[in-house]
């Protein structure tokens, strides 16, 4: 499944060595992962979220925050897939972060009698790493959205959740009728805590996506106010978002001890290749 990223020739394992036919290779992290991003593919030194951002968003996803989304993500890959005739499902993340949402949306489409092979690649290495330590039966790589490392074609589903992503990079994986689920951020997701924070909060745009050789199938709003389990989760969901370092820090502590319902606000597309 995986290519080599220097030549984008397939992968094949001996051992916890990966190489391709042109003798590059790769070795896997301790904690099962692959690093396929070239030091030239950085744009940092460190890409990607960084470690309080990531533990964060683990602490608030082990209290199940977006649960509703990711049920709804589910939906829509058991409705659009289930009378499709693939030998294998490829399930892919595109920007996993630290995997909850793969490693969630595998196992509830193992409840409902579809097998899915979860793979998974984020730009940021502490990410990769957490998911792969945490889902074990989810295959995880360290490389950028828009040279996945994987063959032309040889995806059924890609999942792109507030994360940067590249049409013609999915149009090239993704195998025909296979689908892209999109999740963006729809215009009053955390309005509580920008008004919280702003004098002039505003809402978040909700911009057409063009996707060439794609067909939009389905477009859902979807709210629901985030059910806190306890002070820890509300402190995470705080720190996994820009505003909450953008504050002093009394102002910032203010918030996660100020008791206030906050609203979860998506938009859910998905696009089936033609």
């Amino acid at each position: 499944m995986w290519h080599c990223p220097l030549c984008q020739h397939p992968l094949s394992q001996q051992g916890k060595t990966w190489r391709c036919e042109h003798r590059h290779s790769f070795d896997e992290a301790k904690s099962g992962y692959l690093n396929l991003l070239p030091v030239q593919h950085k744009n940092s030194k460190q890409p990607g979220d960084d470690k309080t951002m990531l533990n964060a968003r683990r602490c608030f996803h082990d209290g199940e925050g977006y649960l509703p989304l990711m049920q709804l993500i589910t939906s829509h890959i058991i409705q659009h897939t289930q009378s499709a005739q693939w030998p294998v499902f490829n399930l892919y993340d595109a920007g996993c972060g630290e995997g909850s949402y793969l490693g969630v949306i595998q196992h509830a489409l193992k409840a409902a009698d579809i097998e899915a092979v979860a793979w998974g690649s984020d730009i940021a290495k502490h990410a990769v790493d957490i998911a792969a330590k945490r889902f074990k039966s989810c295959h995880f790589a360290v490389a950028s959205s828009t040279r996945l490392p994987v063959a032309d074609q040889s995806l059924q589903t890609v999942l792109q959740v507030f994360a940067p992503g590249h049409a013609a990079e999915y149009a090239r994986v993704i195998a025909e009728g296979g689908l892209c689920i999109m999740v963006d951020p729809g215009p009053n997701h955390l309005w509580e805590i920008k008004q919280a924070i702003y004098d002039a909060p505003r809402q978040h745009e909700d911009k057409d996506v063009v996707m060439p050789g794609f067909d939009l199938v389905a477009k859902d709003a979807l709210s629901f106010p985030i059910n806190f389990s306890n002070a820890a989760m509300r402190q995470a969901l705080m720190e996994m978002t820009p505003y909450y370092w953008r504050l002093p820090q009394d102002k910032a502590q203010s918030l996660v001890d100020a008791d206030f319902a906050v609203t979860a606000d998506f938009v859910i597309r998905v696009f089936k290749r033609q």
